[in-house]
């Protein structure tokens, strides 16, 4: 019994020698592998850094040049435009493109809230751009830049998104309010050619196929809820003639 005994401990002795010896050398591969990549991303700093450093002016003049290096980024993983919580290295690697970002965000706000009381707090992408670009005096941006400065003010909690029509129309969201897919068909329809934002009961059972209560409920939600449309009841044709702000023109 006292051999068997020995046996048995002379096992578990080499099993935790083995053990042990496994652990070593997975630490040795695993510090071999951390200094191997700390080797790959400091060659990858130093190239990004000098294609930085080369092409400066045209990431921040340029909005074909900078659409393409932040598809670049992010086919690698990395935003180009975070903030400096997120992106210290890119605001060392860009110096000066974290301020254009910020001023960008500021200006979307600026238009937004301006242009909050005639939209209820939906714009059309293009009318912002086209807005932004007004107020902007100078320099280009593209609808890309608009998508990308959106997200960074999610984070604010004042609701900011990109939403997108059913009929593949983008609107930026300036509000804290979820649309259903009754408003978003009506916002979609309201585009239509020649309407310029002018919607009846009828265009919805008509075109849509809605029963005129379900008709007359997303129109009267939108106008008294959510403040997305206005009310016209002195048509010479209907009695009443909604007209979707978001979707009209404006000087």
């Amino acid at each position: 019994m006292h051999r068997l005994n020995g046996v048995g401990l002379a096992a578990f002795d080499r099993h935790t020698s083995t053990t042990q010896s496994f652990a070593a050398l997975s630490s040795t591969l695993t510090q071999n592998q951390v200094s191997h990549l700390q080797n790959q991303l400091s060659s990858f700093r130093s190239a990004l850094s000098t294609f930085a450093a080369n092409h400066r002016e045209d990431i921040l003049s340029d909005p074909s040049f900078r659409h393409r290096f932040t598809q670049m980024c992010s086919s690698i993983g990395v935003d180009p435009l975070a903030g400096p919580r997120k992106g210290g290295f890119w605001a060392e690697l860009l110096p000066g493109l974290g301020d254009w970002q910020y001023e960008l965000g500021v200006q979307i706000v600026d238009v937004c809230v301006s242009t909050r009381e005639r939209n209820g707090g939906m714009i059309e992408l293009s009318e912002l751009v086209r807005l932004v670009r007004k107020l902007r005096g100078a320099g280009q941006i593209t609808e890309d830049d608009i998508i990308r400065s959106v997200k960074t003010l999610q984070p604010l909690g004042a609701g900011y998104q990109i939403i997108t029509l059913t009929d593949g129309r983008k609107m930026v969201r300036s509000v804290q309010k979820e649309l259903d897919e009754d408003q978003t068909v009506i916002l979609a329809l309201s585009r239509a050619p020649g309407r310029y934002g002018r919607l009846t009961e009828e265009d919805l059972v008509r075109e849509k196929g809605w029963t005129r209560e379900r008709a007359r409920g997303a129109l009267e939600n939108m106008l008294i809820r959510d403040g997305l449309c206005w009310v016209d009841e002195q048509d010479e044709l209907y009695d009443r003639v909604y007209w979707v702000t978001s979707a009209m023109k404006w000087d």
